[in-house]
């Protein structure tokens, strides 16, 4: 699972960027077999590999934008620009570190935060063209105790005080 967390919440690849884009990502089609884990079949035949969860024929993409969503990323179209604006991820495809490495150069700078579901935290970077990741860990401060004397205490101060707003005279 994932979410944005640079300025305006999703990563951007502007219009007159798109077509690049999607050859760079359509060059995946000829990457080295090891590269793609997504499985292989063939039987006597020479075997096919593809990435993970992905056509094994990318070409089937038609664009940028169908790219990013097989991948499981919300998708849209910005108004009036025409820039494509990726955001929201909550799935589990596999290989998506790779398709965005190759879009990177054609990706307006901006982060990515990631929270996995084994408590692993990891940032996507774009930065002039390229793509970094950055290992995180999660850091809690002192312990406190939370004693519901305490914590009904303010909530009585609170309702006396809503009350206090609604005297009717």
């Amino acid at each position: 699972m994932g979410y944005y967390v640079n300025g305006d919440g999703a990563l951007r690849i502007k219009k007159e960027n798109l077509v690049k884009a999607h050859e760079a990502l359509m060059a995946l089609q000829d990457a080295p077999d090891k590269a793609k884990s997504g499985g292989s079949s063939g039987g006597d035949k020479a075997p096919r590999f593809w990435f993970s969860w992905m056509p094994e024929d990318l070409r089937t993409l038609t664009d940028t934008k169908a790219v990013f969503a097989e991948l499981g990323f919300e998708v849209r179209e910005e108004v009036p620009t025409g820039d494509l604006i990726i955001s929201n991820y909550d799935n589990k495809r596999g290989q998506e570190d790779v398709f965005f490495a190759a879009a990177a150069p054609f990706i307006e700078d901006g982060e990515y935060e990631w929270t996995g579901e084994d408590g692993d935290f990891w940032l996507w970077k774009f930065e002039e063209g390229r793509m970094f990741v950055r290992h995180g860990a999660r850091e809690y401060g002192e312990r406190e105790e939370i004693l519901v004397a305490d914590l009904h205490g303010e909530m009585i101060a609170l309702k006396e005080r809503v009350d206090s707003m609604f005297v009717k005279s």
